[in-house]
C-alpha cells in the first residue's frame, strides 16, 4: 500500500513539472504563465549555475525568468518528450534540450550590460525539483553548461 501512495506522488509530480515546463515554453506573456507561479512556493530557492547564493523567493525567480524572456525571446525547453524524466519520494529529476537565440541584452552580476550577439544556444538542460505535498517545488536546482551557453553566444 505504501509503494502505491509513493508512486502516486510521483507521479502527479513529474505531471506538475510537465505543466511547469509547458507554461516556461509558453512565455511570460501567455495565460499559462501563472502556472509557472503556482508550481512554487512564496519561499522557493532556486539554484543557478554560476548563481550562488539561491534565489529565494516565488516573485525573485519570475522576475529572473522574464529577465531570461528579454534575453532569449524564443528560448524553448524541448519536453515533450524529456531525454530524461522520473521521480523518487519527493524529487524529480528531468533533462531535456534547451535551445534560444541572444535577441536581447544581458545584465551581468556586476550591472553591467552586454548586447545582443543574436547568436543561438543549444544545451541540455537538467532540473531536480523537491516538492512539498500541496504540489510545489519548494527547492530547485538547475544544472546546464553555463560556459557552453556563453560560447555558443559569443561571450567568451
Amino acid at each position: 500500500m505504501q509503494v502505491e501512495s509513493v508512486s502516486s506522488v510521483v507521479k502527479r509530480n513529474l505531471e506538475l513539472l510537465k505543466t511547469l515546463d509547458d507554461a516556461w515554453n509558453a512565455g511570460p506573456s501567455s495565460s499559462l504563465w501563472e502556472t509557472f507561479r503556482k508550481r512554487h512556493t512564496e519561499n522557493v530557492a532556486v539554484y543557478w549555475p554560476g548563481g550562488a547564493p539561491p534565489t529565494v523567493g516565488r516573485h525573485n525567480h519570475d522576475l529572473e525568468a522574464v529577465e531570461f524572456f528579454k534575453t532569449f525571446p524564443d528560448n524553448h525547453l524541448i519536453n515533450n518528450p524529456y531525454k530524461i524524466f522520473f521521480g523518487q519520494g519527493d524529487y524529480t529529476c528531468t533533462v531535456a534540450d534547451f535551445s534560444g537565440t541572444m535577441h536581447g541584452p544581458m545584465k551581468e552580476a556586476d550591472g553591467k550590460m552586454i548586447q545582443p550577439t543574436h547568436k543561438k544556444f543549444h544545451i541540455e538542460f537538467c532540473t531536480v525539483a523537491h516538492w512539498n505535498d500541496k504540489g510545489e517545488i519548494f527547492e530547485e536546482r538547475l544544472f546546464y553548461d553555463l560556459v557552453g551557453l556563453m560560447k555558443q553566444i559569443g561571450l567568451s
